[in-house]
């Protein structure tokens, strides 16, 4: 009896034991049925955040106003920009820089002139027709039919030797003139060949005299006198100098602690692969004019043997460019300057974007980014405006 009952009781435990194991599997099903789906789709998530993370992105980690985001700039970086002052005469230009400029504009105007009376000398740039035989065959030419050539005397555009034989002729003259070539010479199918030049002097430039009346003629919107306009050349240095004397004198006024780690990993991508656009740009120019590349590494761009000095030369550039973008950033938030779309959109309007180009060139680079470029633009601006400039020279017109 006691055997029989102990086999039932066996067989319980065991249809117990079964039910138990259905149980377990069911529960195993259940679970695996949830967790699978769930980790599907927390690897295409995850997947997701690398891509975007990996994803070049000029205008990450940057707001539509062109501010670097979620960032107090206080935390990085202190910049005294209330105590930049500058000595005006320091940016003004040299007497001979403003008469080089003078002397161009007059030059860019100078006109052809027949007049016999005329004398060629040393400076001079005259209009000339030949045609160069070596051998009896002709190496090089620019007949009178073929336009003629302009050179200027003294700049050896074919050799020396020319310029001196071409020296007190006048308007209307022929010359002859045997010329060696200089082994160096940059034409390389007449470096080193004597040839026998038979020259005709078309004419030499005459340039205007600098006074109001050439003024009025070709400069009549920027200035009504000759004075206004040489004022108009020391003004146009004396704001060409400011803007990157400010930004020198930001640079020596800051103290950057540490760098927003988001923002400038995401620019280190960002000028990596502008410096492989710049590479792949002029491999594609030199393969249209050599039919080989030049470059074979970003690196090799720079000058650099290694990737090591390359990587390092990045490394600096990056620094510089978030420490640029953290001064300009807390410039702008203590002067309580503003940065909406509308201005951003004005400003490339200026430039000359239409709003399809601007619709690329936002879609290439991200409204951010652009944007940041006018925030830069207006601290300069405003700090061209307010920062104290002494001893004022002016020219009276």
């Amino acid at each position: 009896m006691s055997e029989e009952i102990s086999k039932a009781k066996q067989k319980r435990l065991k249809q117990t034991q079964n039910r138990r194991d259905q149980k377990a599997k069911k529960a195993m099903v259940t679970f695996w049925s949830i967790a699978i789906p769930l980790m599907l789709i927390l690897a295409v998530v995850l997947a997701i955040v690398v891509y975007q993370r990996s994803r070049l992105d000029y205008s990450r980690y940057l707001t539509n106003e062109g501010k670097i985001s979620n960032i107090k700039t206080a935390d990085f970086v202190s910049v005294d920009y209330e105590s930049i002052s500058f000595n005006k005469v320091d940016l003004l230009p040299s007497d001979e820089t403003v008469e080089s400029d003078i002397a161009y504009a007059l030059s860019s105007h100078a006109e052809l002139s027949d007049d016999a009376a005329l004398t060629a000398k040393d400076g001079d740039r005259i209009q000339i027709s030949f045609t160069a035989t070596s051998g009896g065959e002709i190496v090089t030419s620019a007949t009178e039919a073929e336009g003629g050539q302009a050179i200027t005397i003294g700049n050896e555009e074919y050799t020396a030797a020319l310029d001196e034989a071409l020296t007190g002729h006048h308007p209307g003259d022929d010359l002859m003139a045997t010329i060696t070539f200089p082994d160096d010479f940059s034409n390389a199918s007449l470096a080193g060949k004597t040839a026998d030049f038979d020259v005709h002097l078309s004419g030499i430039y005459v340039t205007p005299e600098f006074n109001d009346a050439f003024v009025t003629t070709y400069y009549a919107d920027t200035a009504a006198t000759a004075a206004g306009y040489r004022q108009s050349i020391i003004d146009n240095y004396y704001e060409s100098n400011l803007k990157p004397a400010i930004s020198d004198a930001i640079k020596e006024k800051s103290t950057v602690s540490s760098y927003p780690a988001n923002y400038r990993d995401n620019l280190k991508k960002v000028m990596a692969e502008q410096d492989l656009q710049q590479m792949e740009y002029y491999n594609q120019m030199y393969m249209q004019y050599s039919g080989s590349p030049v470059y074979n590494n970003a690196y090799e761009l720079y000058g650099f043997t290694t990737q090591a000095e390359y990587d390092a030369s990045l490394e600096e550039r990056v620094n510089s460019g978030v420490e640029d973008a953290l001064e300009l950033q807390y410039i702008y938030e203590k002067a309580g300057l503003s940065n909406p779309e509308s201005d951003v959109r004005a400003y490339y309007t200026e430039m000359g974007y239409d709003d399809a180009s601007f619709a690329k060139l936002q879609e290439q680079y991200g409204f951010g980014y652009l944007a940041q470029s006018v925030l830069s633009d207006k601290v300069l601006d405003y700090l061209m405006e307010t920062v104290p400039v002494t001893e004022t020279v002016t020219i009276v017109d």
